[in-house]
C-alpha cells in the first residue's frame, strides 16, 4: 500500500535539496559578481561566460562597433569578461604608451596560460609571437638577424619585392580590363616574400605546397573570433561534431605546412654555409651551431616560421586591398598620387624604396589608409606579471589586456574628423610628413612587443603600391560605390568589391 507521507517527505526532501542548490547559485554568482576595488568599469556580465555572449549574434564580425558602444560609456579604458578571465581593453595612445612603453617590464609577457588553444599550438615551441622573457628576446634577435642580414648574393630586399611587384603587375595586365579582387593576389604576392625571408626563394603561385601555405593562413585569418574564440576558455566545446571537423582541418592544414618546413630545414641542413647566410634557416643553423640557446630547437624555429607567415602575408596584405579600395572611392587622391610618381619618378623605372622620401603625398595617403582602415583592429593580447596601474586604474596580475589600435586611430583627441579620408592630415606646411601627428599612429603597436616585421611591411606597402598606381589607374567595376564598413575578425578585412585596372 503506498504511504502518503514518506512521498509527501520525498517531496520535501526534494525541495528542499532544489532550494539549497538554488540558494548556492546565487550566493556564487553573487561572489562572482564582486571585483577588486581599482580596476576599470565595464558592463554587467553573466556567471561563468562572462560577456562571450555580447559579441555574438547582430555584433559577430563587429566587435570593433561594441567595443566603441563601451568606450563611449565607461571611458578609454575599460574591462569586460572573457569567461571567468578579465580583458582590459586600452583605447587611447596615452594608456597603450603607459602601459606598454612605461611599464614595458609588465606588460611583455604573453597570456599562453589563459587560452587553452594557444597552449595546444605551441606545446613545441612558442616562436616570437606566443613566448615571453628571455625566449622571446632569443627568438626576436633571431628574427631580427635574418631580416637585417637578408639576401641571395647581391639581391636585396628591395629587389625581391620589385620582382614580385613585376609579377602582380603583368597579372593585372592579363585581366585585360576585367574586374578582379586585389586581395587573393595581394595575398599570394606578400606570402611570397615571407617566403624569401624563410626559405630563400619564391613559388610560383601555383605551387601545391604554396597554396597549403595560403590554406593555413587563410583558416586563422577568416574566423571572426581568433584570440575571442569561446573554446579558448571552454575546451569541452571541442567536441561538438561541427567545432571538431573545423579543429581537425585546421590541424592537419598546419602539420603539412610544419613538415613543408621540417623538409625545407633538411635542405638547408646539406648545404648550410656559414660564410653565406641567405635567409631565416640558415640564421637559425648558425645559432644551432654557436649553441645560442634552447630558442633554436627546431620547433621553435617552425613555430616562429608560422608566425612569420601569419603575421607578414595576410595584414600587409589587407593594407594593399584597403588602399586600393580607397583609391577608387577617392579619384582625386589616386590623381594625386599619380601625378607625384610621374614628376618625381616618370614611368621609365619602377618606384624605389630610396625614393619615399620624395614622395610625401604617396607616404601620407598610405599613413591615413592604416589609420582609418586599421588592418590590425587590435593586438596580440598582451598579459601583467604583477599588478599594475595604468591612467589611475588597477590591472590585476595576470589579467588579459588588449590595444585597440582602431579606437586609437579613429580618437577625435588626437584626429580632427577621424571618419574622413584626409590624406593631407600628415603632412606639414612644408608639404613633408609631420612626425608629431604621425607619433600617435601605431598600427604595429609600440614597447618591446612592436611587430617585429614593421620595416619590411613598411616597404612592402610602399613599393606595391606605387608600383601599381605607377602604371594603372583603378575604379570601381560595379555601379554603386564599395562600401568601407570592415569585417573585424584577427584582421579588419575589406567588405567584398571588385575593381578594374586601366593602364596609364
Amino acid at each position: 500500500m503506498i504511504n502518503m507521507w514518506d512521498i509527501l517527505t520525498s517531496f520535501t526532501d526534494v525541495k528542499t535539496i532544489l532550494l539549497t542548490l538554488v540558494f548556492i547559485l546565487v550566493i556564487g554568482y553573487v561572489i562572482s559578481m564582486q571585483e577588486r576595488s581599482g580596476i576599470p568599469p565595464g558592463p554587467s556580465y553573466w556567471p561563468i561566460v562572462g560577456n562571450m555572449l555580447d559579441i555574438r549574434g547582430k555584433r559577430v564580425g563587429k566587435r570593433h562597433k561594441y567595443y566603441a558602444e563601451l568606450q563611449e560609456k565607461y571611458g578609454d579604458i575599460f574591462r569586460i569578461y572573457f569567461g571567468n578571465q578579465l580583458l582590459v581593453v586600452l583605447n587611447d595612445f596615452e594608456s597603450i604608451e603607459d602601459a606598454f612603453v612605461k611599464q614595458k617590464d609588465l606588460f611583455s609577457s604573453r597570456p599562453v596560460d589563459k587560452l587553452w588553444g594557444i597552449q595546444q599550438t605551441v606545446k613545441d615551441g612558442k616562436g616570437v609571437l606566443w613566448a615571453s622573457g628571455q625566449e622571446w628576446k632569443d627568438a626576436r634577435r633571431m628574427t631580427v638577424r635574418a631580416l637585417r642580414d637578408l639576401g641571395v648574393g647581391k639581391t636585396t630586399l628591395e629587389d625581391r619585392i620589385k620582382e614580385e611587384a613585376k609579377i602582380i603587375l603583368d597579372y593585372i595586365t592579363a585581366c585585360e580590363g576585367k574586374p578582379f579582387k586585389v586581395h587573393d593576389i595581394m595575398m599570394k604576392a606578400t606570402t611570397n616574400i615571407i617566403s624569401t625571408v624563410v626559405f630563400g626563394k619564391r613559388y610560383d603561385y601555383s605551387d601545391l605546397d604554396f597554396l597549403q601555405i595560403i590554406k593555413v593562413l587563410e583558416i586563422n585569418f577568416k574566423g571572426e573570433m581568433g584570440v575571442f574564440s569561446p573554446i579558448h576558455q571552454f575546451p569541452m566545446l571541442r567536441f561538438i561534431p561541427v567545432l571538431a571537423a573545423k579543429i581537425l582541418t585546421a590541424r592537419n592544414s598546419v602539420e603539412k605546412v610544419k613538415q613543408f618546413i621540417a623538409d625545407r630545414i633538411e635542405e638547408h641542413k646539406e648545404v648550410f654555409d656559414k660564410n653565406d647566410i641567405k635567409d631565416f634557416i640558415d640564421v637559425h643553423l648558425d645559432m644551432c651551431a654557436s649553441g645560442a640557446s634552447d630558442v633554436t630547437s627546431e620547433g621553435n624555429t617552425k613555430r616562429t616560421i608560422l608566425s612569420l607567415f601569419l603575421a607578414g602575408s595576410d595584414t600587409t596584405a589587407t593594407t594593399l586591398d584597403w588602399a586600393l579600395l580607397y583609391m577608387i572611392l577617392h579619384p582625386e587622391v589616386q590623381k594625386k598620387c599619380q601625378e607625384e610618381i610621374d614628376s618625381v619618378v616618370g614611368n621609365i623605372r619602377m618606384v624605389g624604396w630610396s625614393g619615399k622620401s620624395k614622395l610625401p603625398y604617396n607616404e601620407a595617403t598610405l599613413l591615413e589608409v592604416q589609420r582609418i582602415a586599421n588592418a590590425v583592429p587590435n593586438t596580440v593580447p598582451h598579459t601583467t606579471d604583477k599588478d599594475a596601474v595604468v591612467k589611475g586604474f588597477l590591472i590585476p596580475q595576470g589579467s588579459l589586456v588588449y590595444a585597440n589600435l582602431y579606437a586609437c586611430h579613429l580618437h577625435s583627441r588626437y584626429w580632427k574628423e577621424p571618419l574622413q579620408f584626409k590624406p593631407e592630415r600628415f603632412l606639414d606646411d612644408t608639404g613633408t610628413i609631420s612626425k608629431q601627428t604621425a607619433a600617435t599612429l601605431i598600427p604595429f603597436s609600440i614597447g618591446p612587443r612592436i611587430c617585429v616585421g614593421e620595416s619590411l611591411a613598411r616597404m612592402e606597402i610602399f613599393l606595391f603600391f606605387t608600383n601599381l598606381l605607377q602604371r594603372f589607374s583603378f575604379s570601381t567595376s560595379g555601379s554603386e560605390k564599395p562600401s568601407t564598413d570592415g569585417i573585424c575578425g584577427v584582421s579588419m578585412s575589406t567588405p567584398e568589391y571588385t575593381l578594374t585596372a586601366t593602364p596609364r
